[in-house]
């Protein structure tokens, strides 16, 4: 999904396999990053009972991911990753660890 200053999705390798991520820098992103959870749903790839939202009163705001297994804290500088086992998030540390970003960055991610 496109915003207005950058990607908000993108595709990022290897392993084990691919995955699309959202990754939180900027506090304007998470309206963006809700409709891409959104479309995720809308398209069947995740459950229907997942949603985003944003914690009321933090500063920086906080994304809010609800599953199954209940809500998870997306914080500035995080990413919300959807790989083969659905929406997860991950700090950047975790992140980079175990993906970086494709070369040429040529499988942006658009809804």
């Amino acid at each position: 999904m496109r915003g207005p200053k950058a990607t908000v999705a993108r595709y990022y390798v290897p392993w084990t396999d691919p995955v699309q991520a959202a990754h939180y820098t900027d506090p304007s992103a998470l309206p963006l990053i809700g409709q891409w959870v959104t479309a995720l749903r809308q398209q069947g790839k995740v459950p229907p009972e997942v949603t985003f939202g944003i914690a009321p009163d933090t500063d920086p705001p906080t994304g809010l991911l609800t599953d199954a297994t209940g809500t998870h804290h997306l914080d500035l500088s995080e990413f919300l990753v959807f790989g083969r086992q659905g929406l997860h998030v991950l700090d950047a540390d975790t992140f980079w660890q175990h993906y970086h970003n494709p070369c040429p960055p040529d499988r942006e991610w658009a809804n």
